[in-house]
């Protein structure tokens, strides 16, 4: 699950959508972290997943039982929980729905939801404070968790003493894992008669139960009273996901230069060369560690490793562990730093003092303390990190992990064996190279990725999926003319740009055009296009600011107030209408005349026409480009939009 500002991303129109979370240039920092819905269906395969003490609506011995593993801070939860109600209406007395607590990680009062709702639960008032919840699940917070208590007349005294309960805690816990022996990786996952389901699709959830309901009635007509416990008699009771190929690693070699004054570890002459992009905090880092720890020994004289940090933005502990990594490393104790970072990452993550949790660390590393403190505060460090991100970017790697051995690119956490595998095939090729010619160590790696590609392309998807996008497709994009414009409204090359104002890699993306649309004074337009994500939730009142300024003051101010938007994204978070009518004032704008404009309905019809392109293209994430047609995914390098530019204005195609 690596990831994307937005896994999420367009799953609003395709209605498969998923709770989960992952580190990567598509990954919102809400998120989180998300993941995708599981696509393939798994088989007819039935799961015994018993009900317990669990909080039930409709008969014991209804046709169809639906156990529900929900997050009261998931928006695709809520929409699930939302269909739920009109089917119990529609199938009344034929279908049971069980609820069971799966608060996620990512959703910082979700779990809190949970001990709220089993406190209102054991004043039997479940469903009313579940309805209450998932009213607003993009704002819930401890003013609201009260609240709803109140307004349902709950005794509040052991309302707050229950939340806070060791029962309450444990009944959390153990739906949790039973969760996690079933393969929940995400809200929400349902079992309908025992059939796994995930995701909130309501049209397959509807036609699911219609189909499971016909079954049953079969059963019930053998005199069956309790056909759910009929149905899952001998179901599975632990899943098991199905084995899978480890993925083919492309043979691509990536032209990934040895970054000045990066941390090595193993032997200077190894004949295979590796370069890790990570970042400390990533939980997908923290499980490829255990894998790194293995090759090591597995590879030890054989090969190479050097570090390179790539603190994601939406980490927000992560630059901090790169620079206490750093400051060790001027102590020769950069891998041991390393090792204590990944290895006690789940607590360290928690620990609201992290400053303190690293001293702490150093000390046990036996640092010069001084140094190490005037080292981690640098600018020297704070230079290095830089250095660190720069040098991903230009290679394409805006997630992590990223891996290159020899300059063949491995994204992701992949299983031990897709690393082994590549890993044996360059130490076959490095070594027959370096017989051929005496090359060793560095020598021998520049002369293996000498021609090496600049710049890792993803097309949308996992470099490490064969299934790619066709690079020379030219999609139709089919433009209303109420876009925003600028450049040469003439020119060859026109770029459309999708694109969302929360989304921090669109911020990045509109820096690198800003940079370069100037180099151009002829020959290329801009087409802006908005696409903001479900999973942002103030992106949509910032297109519908921006929509409207549009209109009212033409493309010019428009842009003006993109730039203003981007540069100033984490403070709109909130109170964003109030900060909205500054950054008005801010442009010389009439602010009344622009939220008229918005209360009118017309930004929300040019909204529309933009995201019906969305679900015409197929499109999940941001930004996305299409220059003269083609797509290109992400925030790329500026030499790479460039390049991209320069060969159609050559080609004039």
């Amino acid at each position: 699950m690596k990831k994307i500002c937005s896994l999420l991303a367009a799953m609003l129109v395709l209605g498969l959508v998923f709770c989960s979370t992952g580190c990567s240039d598509k990954k919102d920092a809400e998120k989180a972290s998300a993941d995708q819905n599981d696509k393939k269906d798994r088989g007819p395969e039935i799961y015994n997943v018993e009900i317990g003490d669990s909080v039930t609506q409709g008969p014991d011995n209804a046709l169809v039982t639906v156990i529900i593993f929900s997050d009261f801070q998931c928006p695709f939860s809520k929409r699930s929980a939302d269909s739920m109600v009109q089917l119990l209406k529609e199938y009344n007395g034929k279908l049971r729905y069980v609820f069971k607590h799966y608060p996620l990680g990512m959703h910082r009062w979700a779990k809190q939801a949970s001990y709220a709702a089993i406190a209102a639960e054991k004043q039997g008032k479940f469903w009313e404070y579940y309805a209450k919840l998932y009213t607003d699940v993009r704002n819930i917070n401890e003013e609201l968790l009260v609240r709803y208590a109140e307004d349902l007349k709950l005794d509040m005294e052991k309302f707050n003493v229950d939340r806070k309960s060791n029962e309450t805690v444990e009944r959390v816990k153990k739906d949790i894992a039973l969760g996690e022996n079933f393969g929940v990786r995400g809200t929400p996952t349902l079992f309908i008669n025992g059939t796994r389901m995930v995701g909130s699709n309501s049209v397959k959830l509807k036609a699911s139960i219609e189909e499971h309901m016909a079954e049953a009635e079969k059963i019930r007509a053998r005199g069956v009273k309790n056909v759910y416990k009929e149905i899952v008699k001998n179901g599975k009771t632990q899943f098991k996901p199905a084995k899978r190929e480890p993925q083919p690693i492309p043979m691509d070699v990536y032209k990934a230069q040895i970054p000045e004054n990066a941390p090595m570890w193993g032997a200077m002459d190894a004949p295979v060369t590796v370069i890790l992009v990570d970042d400390f905090e990533c939980p997908y880092c923290g499980k490829l560690y255990s894998t790194y720890e293995e090759l090591k020994k597995e590879y030890a004289g054989k090969i190479r490793i050097f570090f390179v940090h790539n603190p994601l933005g939406f980490h927000k502990k992560a630059k901090e562990a790169s620079s206490a990594a750093i400051a060790a490393q001027k102590q020769e104790k950069f891998w041991e730093m390393y090792s204590l970072l990944f290895s006690k990452q789940k607590e360290w993550t928690k620990n609201p003092d992290f400053t303190k949790w690293l001293e702490d660390g150093a000390k046990a590393l036996d640092l010069d303390m001084e140094k190490y403190k005037a080292d981690k505060s640098s600018k020297n460090t704070e230079e290095l990190i830089a250095s660190n991100l720069k040098y991903a970017s230009a290679l394409g790697v805006t997630g992590t992990p990223g891996t290159f051995v020899n300059g063949r690119f491995i994204g992701g956490a992949l299983p031990i064996v897709s690393f082994k595998t590549v890993i044996d095939e360059e130490l076959t090729r490095a070594n027959e190279l370096s017989s051929k010619t005496g090359l060793k160590g560095n020598e021998l790696y520049n002369e293996i990725i000498r021609d090496g590609k600049p710049v890792v392309i993803r097309n949308n998807r996992s470099v490490n999926d064969t299934k790619r996008d066709d690079p020379n497709k030219v999609y139709d994009i089919v433009l209303s003319g109420n876009e925003p414009v600028k450049g040469d409204p003439n020119g060859k090359v026109t770029i459309v740009e999708f694109s969302d104002f929360q989304c921090p890699y669109c911020k990045r993306a509109a820096k690198t055009l800003d940079e370069l649309l100037p180099e151009y004074k002829k020959g290329v337009k801009l087409v802006y296009k908005h696409f903001p994500l479900f999973s942002h939730d103030k992106a949509k009142p910032a297109a519908l600011f921006a929509i409207a300024t549009k209109k009212l003051y033409g493309d010019a101010k428009f842009f003006e107030l993109a730039s203003l938007l981007f540069d100033k994204q984490q403070e709109w978070k909130t109170n964003h209408n109030e900060k909205f009518e500054q950054y008005a004032g801010q442009l010389k704008l009439d602010w009344s005349k622009i939220d008229a404009e918005i209360k009118s309905g017309d930004p929300e019809a040019v909204l529309k026409a933009d995201l019906d392109a969305v679900a015409k293209l197929g499109l999940r994430s941001v930004p996305l480009f299409f220059i003269n047609g083609k797509k290109v995914s992400g925030a790329k390098p500026k030499e790479f939009i460039k390049a991209a530019i320069d060969e159609h204005l050559k080609s004039g195609k």
